[in-house]
C-alpha cells in the first residue's frame, strides 16, 4: 500500500513538476512512512530508493548535489585542529598547553596528522625560559611510533637522537621566539627543506623519506627549559611558506 501510494504521488509529481516544489514530495513521503509504519528507519530508506527509481535522473542528481554542497560548506567552515600525539611520542615528552600543540621535556614528539599532501608546510615556534640556553633541536618527519618502540630505545645503547630521526635535521643555537619552518615537496628533491625565521637552511635538507610520516620534533635532554609549539594552520603561521604552492597541513579525511 505504501509503495502504491508513493507511485501515485510520483506520477502526480512528474505530471505537475513545474508547479509542485520538490521538497513537498519528500515531506509527503516521510510523513506517509511515519504515520503508517513509523517503527523502522529502514522503511524510510526503502522510500528513498523508490524515489530514485521514479524521479527523473536530472532531478535526483540535482537534489543530491544540493545536499553534498551543503555538507562540503559545513565541513569547510570547521577549522583543522591537530595536536601532539602522546601515544606516538616519547614518555619523557610533556604537553605544555591546553591546545596540546606545545611540548617540552626531551625526546621525540609526533603530531597526530599524517603528511598526505604532495606539497605542504608547517612551523615550530621556540620558547626558551633561559636566554643563555641555546640548544639544538631536530625537525622533520618520522614514521609512526608506539610504546614498544620507546621500550626498545630505553634498553638500547644507541643515542636517542639517532632513533626515529632519520628524516629529521638539526637546527642549532635556537633562541626564544625563533621559528623553524618545514617545507615538504614529495614530488621533488629535497623532499624536506628547513627554514629558520624565514631563511633557508642549507644543512636542513632531507632528500627522501618513505612510508606514512608525521610532523615531528626532537627535544634534547634538559629540554624542560625550552618548548616547541606546532603551528599548522595559515592563520597561525608567523613567517609562512616560502612558496604559494605549499599549503597548510590538512588531515587525510579532509582531502577526500
Amino acid at each position: 500500500l505504501l509503495v502504491e501510494t508513493l507511485h501515485y504521488q510520483l506520477l502526480l509529481y512528474r505530471r505537475h513538476q513545474d508547479t509542485i516544489p520538490r521538497d513537498n514530495l519528500y515531506t509527503l513521503v516521510v510523513t506517509k512512512s511515519t504515520n503508517k509504519q513509523a517503527s523502522s528507519i529502514s522503511k524510510m530508506g526503502l522510500c528513498c530508493s523508490c524515489i530514485g527509481r521514479f524521479l527523473p535522473f536530472c532531478d535526483l542528481e540535482n537534489l543530491q548535489n544540493e545536499n553534498s554542497t551543503s555538507d562540503e560548506l559545513a565541513g569547510d567552515s570547521v577549522p583543522q585542529v591537530h595536536s601532539i600525539d602522546t601515544a606516538m611520542s616519547a614518555p619523557s615528552i610533556a604537553i605544555a598547553s591546553e591546545t596540546e600543540n606545545e611540548v617540552n621535556g626531551f625526546g621525540l614528539a609526533l603530531a597526530d596528522v599524517s603528511v598526505e599532501q604532495d606539497r605542504t608546510y608547517w612551523e615550530w615556534q621556540i620558547k626558551a625560559g633561559d636566554p643563555s640556553y641555546c640548544p639544538t633541536l631536530m625537525f622533520g618527519v618520522s614514521n609512526k611510533r608506539n610504546s614498544k618502540f620507546y621500550e626498545i630505545l630505553a634498553e638500547s645503547t644507541i643515542p636517542p637522537e639517532k632513533m626515529g630521526t632519520k628524516f629529521m635535521c638539526s637546527v642549532s643555537n635556537l633562541k626564544d621566539g625563533d621559528v623553524v619552518g618545514v617545507a615538504v615537496q614529495q614530488s621533488e628533491l629535497p623532499m624536506i627543506q628547513l627554514y629558520l625565521n624565514g631563511e633557508i637552511q642549507d644543512e636542513g635538507q632531507v632528500s627522501r623519506f618513505r612510508g606514512t610520516v608525521f610532523p615531528s620534533v626532537y627535544l634534547p635532554p634538559g629540554g624542560s627549559a625550552i618548548s616547541a609549539t606546532f603551528l599548522y594552520r595559515e592563520d597561525q603561521f608567523i613567517h609562512g611558506p616560502p612558496s604559494p604552492v605549499l599549503e597548510p597541513l590538512i588531515a587525510e579525511r579532509s582531502l577526500m
